[in-house]
């Protein structure tokens, strides 16, 4: 009998509750978020069961390269201490996403495809202009098209509150085979798709907030 071959196509699929502590990095990522709340398993469960899928993990054969977390507000309580709300009460919030630069472009379409297809028009995210640990970069997320809405300083750090929105026409399809360079995620309204390598100019003109001469924690 031969040895099956393994896959080198990565495919991106939901994370179940019991899937939670395979995926490195998942279960830290979701104590700080919640502060310590519950472990990753038990959010899982109870976020599925009342509010939809809020993990995506790409893998390639036995390997994870990376996972997206996301959520409503109200289950990622530790975005509250953040002076750039308030928070969409109907959105969802992405707290992290993981992995290279090509991973977490697959990731944020198959977030963006899910919740679009749940009926949520609003996605938000407290980036980090640093690009520190624990948070999803600023800078990546402006380059992907989304927006700034709010600015503020936790600890003498800088943060912007960044969001899309979704319309009512999603070519998903065409964005994920776009995703070779930087590519434009738009707010997914009814819009002629960008060529790929397009770039948003008006996006490339922001800049992150620059921290001061001296921090202060």
């Amino acid at each position: 009998m031969g040895m099956k071959p393994r896959s080198f196509m990565p495919s991106v699929a939901e994370v179940s509750p019991g899937e939670a502590g395979s995926v490195p990095g998942l279960g830290a990522m979701v104590s700080y978020w919640t502060e310590d709340r519950c472990s990753a398993e038990d959010w899982l469960a109870e976020v599925q069961e009342s509010w939809g899928p809020a993990a995506f993990a790409m893998c390639r054969g036995e390997d994870t390269l990376g996972y997206v977390l996301y959520g409503p507000p109200e289950h990622l309580p530790h975005a509250g201490r953040y002076p750039v709300g308030p928070f969409s009460e109907d959105g969802a919030l992405l707290a992290y996403v993981d992995g290279d630069p090509r991973t977490r472009r697959h990731l944020l379409v198959r977030m963006l495809r899910d919740l679009r297809g749940r009926g949520i028009e609003r996605v938000e995210a407290v980036a980090s202009d640093l690009g520190l640990p624990r948070h999803v970069s600023t800078a990546v997320l402006l380059e992907s098209g989304w927006l700034p809405a709010r600015h503020g300083w936790r600890r003498g750090f800088p943060y912007t509150l960044a969001y899309t929105e979704l319309g009512s026409t999603v070519e998903v399809g065409e964005l994920a085979r776009g995703l070779i360079g930087r590519v434009k995620l738009p707010h997914l309204k009814k819009s002629p798709s960008p060529a790929p390598g397009a770039f948003n100019r008006a996006t490339l003109s922001r800049e992150p907030a620059r921290a001061p001469s001296r921090i202060g924690l």
